[in-house]
């Protein structure tokens, strides 16, 4: 397990949907993961042994907001530093691409429980300040057309 890990920008949609599984988050059709990754602003995978044992995407409105996002890195793989190499590299992208002058918003959903990782640079747990809690829902269409929200 002493592997070197390596990082690229590039994952197949099999690769991100096995990260998913390693880590119990719901698979993404091909359809959605393909459009997905083709959207992602900034993708950074690590790999060891020709297959990637994690990654994070950064999605942006190309202005001032940037959302860290599948910060995934595979159970077997964790305690390795790999989850702090991957954020590493993805706020030194955005922090290259803030030009003087300009403040951009970067934000993210912690998993649970691990909000304590992400204070270790710099984010804040919300709710504080002004700022309202983060919150999230999931939309699904089953087989037989019916919609629910979870």
């Amino acid at each position: 397990m002493n592997q070197e890990i390596t990082y690229t920008n590039n994952i197949s949609i099999e690769g991100y949907n096995s990260l998913r599984k390693s880590v119990d988050w719901i698979q993404v059709t091909p359809k959605r993961a393909a459009i997905a990754l083709k959207n992602t602003f900034y993708l950074c995978v690590a790999m060891c042994a020709g297959q990637p044992v994690g990654m994070t995407r950064i999605v942006s409105d190309g202005g001032y907001t940037y959302f860290i996002t599948d910060v995934i890195v595979n159970p077997a793989y964790q305690g390795r530093h790999i989850g702090t190499e991957l954020i590493r590299r993805a706020l030194d992208y955005i922090q290259k691409d803030v030009m003087e002058g300009e403040t951009v918003m970067i934000s993210l959903m912690s998993a649970f429980d691990r909000e304590s990782f992400y204070k270790r640079f710099g984010f804040h747990q919300r709710p504080f300040g002004n700022h309202g809690s983060g919150m999230s829902m999931w939309v699904t269409r089953d087989e037989a057309g019916n919609v629910s929200a979870h």
